[in-house]
């Protein structure tokens, strides 16, 4: 009998609080935020449109879309720039930037190795599932939600 040895390959973001996995392939670049154009009438998670390679890229905050009280964005910040992909039409933002707080690590799992982990579930509209990797607790981030809850706010 042949042992399915296929691992996936994530990028696990550090955020304030909370370690959020996302699949590598949604990965575009990891970045210093600098200017910030703030969007009128906008929720507190989304913090503006920042420049990348020319194109705006809407800034979110996992922190204030959980309710929580998030510090000023400086030139110390760091975001990750995710592909907007979704499962509806195509996305007039074809990225999306997150803002962390620590280094990236990109790692390998087994399918073995996630646990679904339904104890530690919560409600915040950027979870798609908490999961346990070789014990510790992890956030899958929920891009598809993301991309439209932008999409409900920049109309």
């Amino acid at each position: 009998m042949a042992v399915d040895t296929q691992l996936i390959k994530c990028v696990i973001l550090t955020l304030r609080k909370e370690n959020v996995l996302v699949p590598n392939a949604l990965v575009a670049e990891i970045i210093s935020v600098k200017d910030i154009e703030e969007i009128d009438d906008a929720p507190r998670w989304l913090l503006g449109n920042m420049k990348w390679r020319g194109a705006d890229v809407p800034l979110l905050s996992f922190e204030a879309a959980g309710g929580e009280n998030i510090n000023k964005v400086n030139l110390n910040t760091q975001a990750v720039v995710l592909y907007a992909v979704g499962k509806g039409e195509v996305s007039e933002k074809p990225y999306l930037g997150l803002v962390m707080s620590g280094v990236p690590h990109v790692s390998r799992f087994s399918k073995e190795q996630i646990v679904t982990d339904n104890d530690g579930l919560e409600d915040h509209p950027m979870i798609a599932q908490k999961v346990r990797i070789n014990g510790a607790s992890v956030s899958i981030l929920d891009v598809d939600a993301m991309v439209s809850m932008v999409a409900e706010t920049v109309v």
